[in-house]
């Protein structure tokens, strides 16, 4: 990914695919997990994503 649209298209790809993940899981795998697992995977996954993106940004902020 070396220029700007291609880092946000890269951004929006990930976002909908954690979105479409969550949905699926809580949809069709999670019923027999609490509320507490589903929450613990929800936020697992979201650092997941979150560092996925920010590494996406940070080569792009620290390019020479």
């Amino acid at each position: 990914m070396r220029n700007f649209g291609a880092r946000i298209a890269g951004t929006i790809v990930a976002g909908t695919t954690w979105l479409a993940f969550i949905v699926l899981y809580l949809a069709f795998f999670a019923d027999a997990f609490d509320f507490w697992q589903k929450l613990a995977v929800f936020i697992a996954s979201g650092a997941v994503l979150t560092g996925v993106v920010a590494i996406i940004w940070v080569r792009w902020v620290l390019r020479d």
